[in-house]
């Protein structure tokens, strides 16, 4: 009542195994790279506000005649260094101004903090990183990332100790979620009048 057709063939178990096994093999390669990818887009976010920060700065200082500390933004944010994925957080309006203009550079400790406002800057949307800028004393030659990633590590204090002559602005996150690297795992990247953003924990997310 039924009849074979002549040729007609079907996939062996064997066979079936080894598709699977293949696409198993491309899946283990490329879902790792596909994440580290998606990392590294995340992180562009820091490049591109930090470039924004310096900027800002620049232009404070051209018209006060020094640079400005700016206190930690978003100031709701998980502490990256927890070893806490980070979530998403709303800038808004950002803190400030802080009405401290005619004391902005006088010199010494909290007088000289201010907000991220106060020099023109406002990050849009949301963002994945915590900012912080430190308005320092100039050292006697530009400010390299071996000076500069040191102080972004350390997490900096918004207080300005010193006559506000050069800056660190840094933006950490823990992207990933992990607490295995060094520092917890976060990833910084800074930017000083000297140079653009760097990234300070190659490697880490």
């Amino acid at each position: 009542m039924f009849k074979q057709l002549k040729g007609q063939k079907g996939f062996t178990l064997i066979e079936l195994m080894i598709v699977v096994a293949i696409i198993g093999i491309l899946a283990a390669i490329a879902i790792p790279n596909f994440l580290q990818y998606q990392m590294k887009s995340r992180q562009s976010e820091a490049k591109t506000n930090l470039q924004a920060i310096r900027t800002s700065e620049i232009a404070f200082q051209a018209e006060r005649g020094c640079y400005i500390g700016a206190a930690p933004e978003p100031l709701l944010m998980v502490a990256p260094a927890g070893g806490t994925k980070v979530v998403p957080v709303a800038w808004g309006l950002g803190a400030g101004p802080s009405g401290v203009a005619t004391v902005w550079c006088a010199g010494v400790g909290p007088v000289a903090t201010g907000f991220f406002r106060d020099m023109g800057f406002v990050a849009t949307g949301n963002v994945n990183f915590r900012y912080i800028a430190d308005a320092v004393a100039a050292p006697a030659v530009p400010i390299t990332t071996l000076a500069s990633c040191p102080l972004a590590l350390a997490v900096l204090t918004a207080a300005g100790p010193l006559i506000q002559t050069s800056f660190v602005a840094s933006a950490s996150s823990n992207l990933d979620g992990d607490n295995a690297l060094p520092n917890a795992g976060v990833s910084v990247w800074d930017s000083t009048n000297d140079h653009g953003a760097t990234d300070c924990t190659t490697g880490g997310y």
